[in-house]
């Protein structure tokens, strides 16, 4: 059993040394041959240890609905600010089960972390596919914000280092933090964000998988 799914609890230097072997196996440049589907994870929390990971696959071009699952989840391994990939990797693994996409898109920040191994980076590793991490805040680094007009972007960095961009989905409407997971480029990563996104903040995939999450919790 991989330790990032098995971590020894509250040893948090233990942890940072697993995400520091996750953030050496990362791949910053694209590692797909095509493009044609791409996968949406998120996780919606219930209450306590419950939650519901889902994972919806989409037609790449259209953006319609190819397949998706939702499964109820206890997690057991505690909320600590930084190592969220600890506490939700194992379910959004068991949400993605046999579906299988040219990229997946996560609803959390890859790169984009203090030790470069946000949740998209874990899954990527483990799953050895192309992911990105979208995300709704910012968990660490510096970026101007954009411009109001849809592709407006900045990069967001830490020091001098670049871990990701602000990117801006839509006009009046707050932008998105996006990074590299595993075996993609910051700049495909931003495109397949704009790519995927219609008339709303977060980009399709996500949204979807939010949604069937959401529903799921509340049913």
């Amino acid at each position: 059993m991989l330790p990032i799914l098995r971590p020894p609890k509250f040893d948090l230097g233990e942890l940072a040394r697993i995400q520091n072997q996750i953030a050496k196996k990362v791949r910053q440049r694209d590692g797909f041959r095509k493009l044609e589907t791409i996968a949406g994870c998120d996780i919606s929390f219930s209450r306590g240890d419950l939650a519901y990971a889902a994972c919806v696959l989409l037609d790449y071009k259209s953006l319609e609905t190819l397949d998706h699952r939702t499964i109820r989840v206890k997690l057991s391994f505690p909320y600590i600010p930084t190592f969220l990939a600890f506490r939700e990797l194992e379910g959004m693994l068991k949400a993605v089960g046999n579906i299988k996409a040219d990229v997946y898109m996560v609803g959390a920040h890859g790169l984009a972390h203090p030790r470069r191994a946000g949740l998209a980076c874990h899954l990527g590793v483990v799953l050895n596919k192309p992911t990105l991490g979208v995300a709704k805040s910012r968990l660490c680094g510096e970026a101007p914000m954009p411009p109001n007009r849809k592709g407006a972007h900045t990069f967001l960095k830490d020091g001098k280092e670049t871990i990701g961009a602000l990117l801006r989905t839509q006009p009046n409407s707050k932008p998105v933090y996006v990074s590299i997971g595993h075996k993609l480029s910051l700049k495909t990563a931003m495109k397949i964000t704009l790519d995927t996104s219609r008339d709303h903040r977060l980009p399709e995939p996500l949204r979807i998988a939010h949604e069937l999450a959401t529903e799921a919790m509340q049913s």
